[in-house]
């Protein structure tokens, strides 16, 4: 698979069930996701892989994730989204 197609089928996979979630992982897939690390893009497809629900209570600040390569691309996540609350 060339790596346009498997850009494309990760940007869908970004798509979930909440719109919340949606409105935070697309525009970072769509403009900050190729610009990553090798380690933070298979952090990133293993975000994709969580449940929408623990994915929501990470990018809202809930509750980080107890692993540390989850932890550190929610936080640049949460950073590209404009998110306030993130230092």
């Amino acid at each position: 698979m060339d790596d346009r197609t498997e850009f494309n089928r990760l940007f869908w996979h970004s798509r979930r069930g909440m719109l919340e979630i949606d409105v935070m992982l697309m525009p970072f897939t769509r403009y900050h996701y190729q610009s990553l690390s090798p380690s933070d893009q298979l952090a990133y497809r293993r975000l994709l892989d969580c449940e929408d629900q623990d994915i929501w209570e990470w990018l809202r600040g809930f509750q980080p994730p107890s692993d540390e390569s989850l932890a550190t691309i929610v936080l640049k996540i949460r950073r590209a989204s404009g998110d306030l609350g993130v230092t």
